[in-house]
């Protein structure tokens, strides 16, 4: 045979690179695995300020912030990508899948973090006044004009431009 016969061309579509799929395959089976550790953590998070643990809330805020940002480095880089539409389908659907779950356990948390920042304030609240109120009850002293101490008057701390 002499000739070859012409390849088919398809016009508008361009196939996706086979490394440039695997790579895109990749980083959203980093992405599940980071949301699933971010996801767990929370969890974790929730259960310790659901039983208002102090200590096991304390241990996993490290743990908290390097899966989050992992999670946030892993998602800029996937938003920069024109090439989503062309991973795995399989891979896509687990990753849909799991986000939603990701979704209501962030949303929980969130309201749980508002609940312990409202108990928080309310105690620092109860704190101070019950603070100023023992000052103001405690027996205060002032120095009278011959310069003995007088029980119950209020003591001036300032300076007189008199002569």
């Amino acid at each position: 045979m002499l000739f070859k016969p012409a390849e088919k061309k398809t016009f508008g579509t361009k196939p996706a690179a086979p490394a440039a799929a695997a790579q895109l395959n990749a980083l959203l089976k980093d992405l599940i695995v980071t949301i699933t550790a971010l996801r767990d953590v929370l969890l974790r998070e929730n259960d310790a300020l659901g039983h208002s643990n102090t200590r096991a809330f304390m241990e996993i805020q490290e743990e908290k912030v390097a899966a989050a940002r992992k999670y946030e480095a892993l998602m800029v880089e996937l938003m920069a990508r024109e090439d989503i539409k062309n991973a795995d389908p399989a891979i896509k659907k687990q990753l849909f899948s799991l986000e939603q779950g990701f979704t209501a356990v962030m949303k929980d948390n969130m309201i749980r973090l508002e609940r312990m920042k409202s108990a928080t304030e309310k105690l620092s609240e109860r704190i101070m006044k019950s603070a100023r109120k023992s000052a103001e009850s405690m027996t205060q002293f002032a120095y009278g004009a011959t310069g003995s101490m007088q029980k119950g008057n209020k003591a001036s701390m300032g300076v007189s431009e008199q002569a």
